[in-house]
Parts: structure tokens; sequence; C-alpha cells
């Protein structure tokens, strides 16, 4: 009976997969497939059944014939194919490779674009209403034809919103987990163009590049701050799933183990994270802040700090000393900003004996930048002092890279006498002075300093990890919030390219 009901079973699903096959087929050509056609194949097969099977075409002209269907079909109520279709579109993409991909996206961003003769029609209409009711003011709003003109308007405008817009639209309004798929499909975008080849056409990077841009627009208006909701984390409260991705989104100072993570979200600390009620699992952005007494200039000193503070109540100061950044999709769109002006807020309410706002940040490129030009910044005693270590000649340009290779050099007096006057001089030089389109070089101080921060104090040995060592000598950078004058220096910098910069960095730099 067994094996009876076995091949039983079997005859049923085959006959369930030839109306997915002959489904399939209706994307290998450049018919219209109706969303009739499709409605037939989900009802005899089942929706389940047809997820299972749904394969996405493999030449390009198909697959842009299904995608600019999926796009343009308008939706009736009650209907379910447009969101089978699309969740099977979409789980199909999920599941395919590089190459695969990069197809999609390549469709996408070159046969999804705008409807050429829609809009050249569009265009025409437009020029020729416009010079019907125009005038020397402009349009003549008393003339007969100003409702025709607004039309041809509107009409143009909709013509203008690329056919991979409205399939982003159709896949927000009819797929669970719509708005998360389209921030990982904007990180393949990325993920594509970093892998582009010379031997790859330049226009697909040049409409790839477009799709990016688009995008990260377009999410853009939906990750505005006015939508995003500020949570604190904690060890006992924040569900254990939210944890582990605190600990494997960090960034800037990896979480070990769990009890470091603990010590993190305890006594004297803070982790604020925004999230998207599209996305309400996925900590978007999130900070940690450590409460302490003094402006912070170390790590080591954070920690410490804030195990002795017996009382939250007596600290002084906030200190952002971690601000990461969890998807790769969202990169362009202000996240980061919003947040340290919102953990203010919120502390300045909370918190009101705490008059300190200030990061404790890294500079991820400064060794980078040292080995190949900043080495050129060495003055003719600073060049003497650093050959005077060595014994045989080093080459100029290899001098601090050597100096900096020994092994546990910055606990060897010696060595910390000669190096650190330089690597200070050289640091707040690259923070300040280095440029790139007239703003900072370093991603960081321009990340700070464009959201309305002062370049307050550059510190020595702030983080003696392998990684800030290997990074940035160990230097780390207060980038303190004046919250009062937060507005102003950002307006400063955006229109006059101008870095706020407080005492201790105005006599490195001599200025």
């Amino acid at each position: 009976m067994w094996r009876r009901a076995t091949v039983a079973s079997r005859a049923a699903a085959a006959s369930l997969r030839q109306p997915v096959a002959a489904h399939a087929r209706m994307f290998s050509g450049h018919s219209p497939a109706s969303w009739d056609s499709w409605r037939e194949t989900i009802k005899s097969t089942g929706e389940s059944e047809f997820l299972k099977n749904f394969n996405l075409p493999r030449d390009r002209a198909s697959l842009a014939h299904l995608m600019r269907t999926v796009a343009t079909t308008k939706e009736r109520n009650g209907d379910f194919v447009p969101r089978v279709i699309i969740k099977s579109l979409c789980s199909a993409y999920k599941t395919q490779d590089f190459d695969s991909k990069k197809l999609f996206l390549l469709t996408l961003a070159r046969d999804l674009h705008l409807d050429i003769p829609s809009l050249q029609g569009n265009l025409a209409s437009c020029a020729q209403n416009l010079a019907v009711v125009q005038s020397a003011e402009g349009v003549d709003w008393q003339h007969d034809q100003v409702e025709k003109y607004l039309r041809s308007i509107r009409a143009l405008r909709e013509s203008l919103v690329p056919l991979h817009e409205l399939l982003f639209r159709q896949i927000l309004s009819q797929m669970d987990g719509g708005m998360l798929f389209l921030v990982h499909l904007r990180a393949d975008v990325r993920a594509v163009l970093n892998k582009m080849s010379p031997t790859d056409e330049r226009n697909d990077n040049v409409a790839l590049r477009d799709l990016d841009h688009h995008l990260q627009t377009f999410l853009a208006g939906w990750f505005s701050v006015g939508f995003l909701h500020l949570e604190r984390v904690t060890y006992e409260h924040s569900p254990g799933a939210l944890l582990e991705k605190i600990i494997r989104y960090e960034a800037v100072h990896p979480v070990g183990t769990i009890i470091e993570l603990k010590r993190r979200l305890g006594h004297a600390r803070r982790c604020f994270a925004f999230f998207h009620p599209s996305v309400p699992d996925e900590p978007l952005v999130f900070v940690h802040v450590a409460l302490v007494k003094e402006l912070a200039a170390s790590m080591t000193y954070i920690k410490e700090a804030t195990e002795h503070l017996e009382d939250e109540h007596d600290a002084r100061a906030a200190i952002f000393y971690s601000i990461s950044s969890t998807q790769p999709g969202l990169q362009g769109v202000d996240l980061g900003n919003y947040l340290i002006k919102q953990v203010a807020k919120r502390l300045q309410h909370e918190m009101p004996n705490i008059s300190i706002y200030s990061t404790l940040s890294p500079i991820p490129g400064f060794i980078k930048w040292l080995h190949q030009t900043g080495y050129t910044r060495l003055t003719i005693d600073e060049i003497k002092a650093l050959s005077d270590m060595f014994e045989k000649p080093v080459p100029v340009n290899e001098l601090l890279a050597k100096a900096l290779a020994i092994p546990e050099w910055h606990t060897t007096d010696d060595i910390v006498d000669v190096v650190k006057p330089i690597l200070m001089r050289l640091g707040a030089h690259y923070i300040y002075v280095e440029k790139k389109r007239g703003k900072a070089f370093c991603s960081v101080a321009n990340f700070h300093v464009r959201n309305g921060a002062i370049f307050e104090r550059l510190n020595w040995l702030g983080d003696v990890s392998a990684k800030g060592l290997k990074n940035s000598a160990g230097l780390m950078v207060n980038y303190k919030y004046e919250l009062s004058h937060v507005e102003a220096n950002n307006e400063n910098y955006l229109l006059h390219n101008t870095i706020p910069v407080g005492a201790q960095p105005r006599a490195l730099l001599g200025i």
C-alpha cells in the first residue's frame, strides 16, 4: 500500500509540474503572457508548488519581458497574481549565482530604463501645449488650455520614471520583506560594480552606476529620519537575535565574546540603534556610548572609567566610541548623522548631568596615506631623527614604515620619543589639511565635521589593539559635538569647507 501511495504521489507531482513547465515557457519568447494565464497556472498547481518550480528566464530578452510585464501591469483589487509572481521573481533572484545576478541587474538597468517612445511623445506634447499657454511671465493661468498643459506636464513627469522604479514599487506593495530585498539588491549592484573588469562593456558600468544612484535616491526617501525608530539595546531585554547582530555587525571595535558584549551594554554604557518599521528585526545603524567624567583619550580609559564610575549621574561626558552601519545597500543614505544627534537629544533629556558630547574615533586610512604620500611631509630634522634609529641607510619613503614595523614600537621609549611628535603632527595634517573635492579626505573626519562636530583633540595611543596600530598607529580623535553650534558648523563646512578645530590640533598644525 505504501508503494502504491508513493507512485500515486509521484504521478500527482508530475501532473502539477506540467502546468508550471508550460508557464515557464511563457517567459521564453517575446509574446505577452497575461495575468489570466498566470492565474490559471497558479490555480492549477497551488502557490507553494508554483514558487518551488519557478525559474527565471536565462536569456536577457525574456527576462526583460517578464520584468516589464510585472512592472507595468495594473493591480486589480483582490488579485493574488501580482503577489505570487513578484514573490517568485524575488525568491528566484536570491538563489542565483553572481553571474546570473549580474545579468538580472544589467537587465534592470538597461532594459527597464525609460520608455523612450512614450517620453518622446510626452516631450512633444508638453512643448506644444506650453507654446499655447506661454506668456511673458511664464504661463498664462487664465488661458482655457491651461488644464491640458498641466495634464501634459503630469504625463511627462510619469514618463521620466524608469520602469525599474515601477518594479520596485510593486515589490514594496506586494511582497513581505520587500524593503529588505531592495536594500540587498542595491548591495548586489555595488558588489557587481566593485568587481567589474576591463573586459566588461563600459556602458554596463555606466548603466549600473545609474541604477545604483537611482536605488540610493529611492531608498533614501523611505529611510528618512521621520520613518526611523530609536531604540536602546540592552543585554537584559533585547532579543537574543538582535544581540547576535550587534556582535556580527560591529565594525570599529570587534566584540570577541558574549561577556564583552554584556560589558558594552552594561553599567555606564549605552547602545542605541535605528530601526525601520518595514525591517523591524534589523538594526540599520547603531552606536556605542560610554558615560565618563571627562573627554576620553583612549579605549583603555573608557574601559577603566566606566568600570570605576559608581553612579552614572556623576558622569559629565558621553563618548560615542563606535558607530556601525549594518546594510551595505544603504551606503550613502544618511543614517549615522541622525543617530548621533537623536542619541545626544535623548541623553540630554535623561541625563542633564552630561555636558560633553564627543566621539573617540579611529583614523582608518592614516597609515596607508602615511606610506603612500605622508612621508613627503617629513621635515629634514624628522628624516634625520628617523634615520638615526637604524644602522644601515633606509630610503626616506620607507623610514616611517620601518619604524612602525619594529615589534612593540609603541612601548619602547627611544622609539616613541622620535615618532610621537612626527605622527601627531602628520595625524593632525591628515585630518585637517588633506582634502578630496574640498572636503576632508579622511572619511571619518568628513562624516563628523559634515555632521557639525569640531576636530577637538588628537590622542596618542588611543587604541593599541592590533587593528588600531595597523590602521592609524594607535591615534584616535575626539570630534566634539557642541549641540548649540552643530547647525552653524555644518553649514560652514558644506558652504565653505571650513573645519572647526580645537586648541590642541591648532598647536600641532601651527595655526
